[in-house]
């Protein structure tokens, strides 16, 4: 164990990047020093790691050996240039991007769910971590699993943080537009997306299943274990800045207890809403600026249970993942 291992956060200026630091400085993990990194033409620019303002050095060029461990909370692009480097150069990676999620040979880890897999990634280890749209559903998905899931039918409700710092400009100007009686740009969606939903987010392809969708059904049966498990997806941005939430309706091989479902949640660490607190349920912007995942309106009969979810996308859905992966993995290298 040593206080002199070194982490690097790359994209460090953007949403999820800014709330893995302010989680591994919360966390107070024995380290050194916490570098900040992002792109080129983020260069001068700081970010915020618990009272300190680190400077954002450029990643063209960082020195990826003289760190332990590497979050990178970028894009795919980013990833899949400077991540075999950095693991040439010795640090473990950790991956919040779609570049590695799709590749069988890199471990798809939710801790709390397969952390086991962890245990073969060796010193420098490449991890993916899931989209921020999967960790929660996967987290209530696996607490249920023992109760023989058959089949799940969700849909989503993403809010624009989850397209970046863009989409959220974009909701805004749009909505100060209409309130001003002007007209709306759009440049990160194909529609306005103030007052409004938009059923799609990704591409579609030939069968008419978007990106998100597509992603949502292998991520969970990956996760999971559970390869032959019905996946039923629709994916739906909302104008909304913080925070998702899933309408979910799970359907098992034989009839349930609901109180068991419920303990069974419990005990994973979700948190539960009785109909008489919180006013029966909780939204997303309610779920923002915390670490839970909420589930409330549970209800069922027969073998098909529905529930309501909520949890901030950034930081439950994406950072918190991020930190507890990258913990884990220099606790088992006797790092801290």
């Amino acid at each position: 164990m040593s206080n002199s291992i070194q982490l690097v956060v790359v994209g460090a200026t953007g949403l999820v990047g800014q709330a893995v630091l302010e989680l591994l400085a919360q966390r107070q993990l024995p380290v050194g020093r916490v570098f900040a990194v992002d792109a080129a033409d983020k260069e001068g620019e700081t970010a915020a790691y618990g009272n300190l303002e680190l400077d954002v050095h450029p990643i063209d060029g960082f020195a990826f050996e003289n760190v332990a461990l590497a979050i990178f909370a970028a894009g795919g692009e980013l990833a899949r240039e400077y991540a075999p480097q950095a693991r040439a150069a010795g640090a473990a990676v950790v991956d919040f991007s779609s570049a590695f999620r799709a590749d069988d040979s890199v471990p798809l880890v939710i801790p709390a769910i397969n952390g086991a897999l962890l245990a073969d990634a060796g010193e420098a280890a490449l991890v993916s971590v899931p989209n921020c749209t999967v960790t929660p559903l996967a987290l209530a998905l696996a607490a249920l699993r023992p109760l023989g899931l058959q089949r799940v039918s969700v849909a989503t409700y993403q809010s624009v943080s989850g397209s970046g710092q863009a989409a959220m400009e974009e909701l805004a100007d749009q909505t100060t537009a209409l309130f001003s009686q002007r007209e709306t740009e759009s440049r990160v969606y194909d529609k306005r997306i103030a007052f409004n939903v938009l059923p799609q987010i990704g591409a579609l392809d030939a069968d008419g299943v978007s990106e998100e969708e597509r992603s949502v059904e292998s991520e969970l049966t990956r996760l999971l274990d559970l390869p032959q498990l019905q996946v039923e997806a629709t994916c739906v941005r909302v104008p909304v800045f913080f925070g998702h939430a899933w309408a979910v309706n799970v359907a098992f091989e034989h009839e349930f207890d609901m109180e068991q479902a419920r303990k069974r949640l419990l005990a994973a660490g979700l948190q539960v809403v009785a109909a008489d607190k919180l006013g029966g349920y909780v939204t997303p912007m309610e779920a923002t600026g915390n670490e839970a995942v909420w589930v409330s309106r549970l209800r069922g009969k027969g073998r098909t249970l529905s529930f309501w979810l909520a949890a901030d996308n950034v930081k439950a859905g994406a950072a918190l993942n991020c930190v507890n992966i990258a913990e884990a993995l220099l606790k088992q290298n006797d790092l801290i």
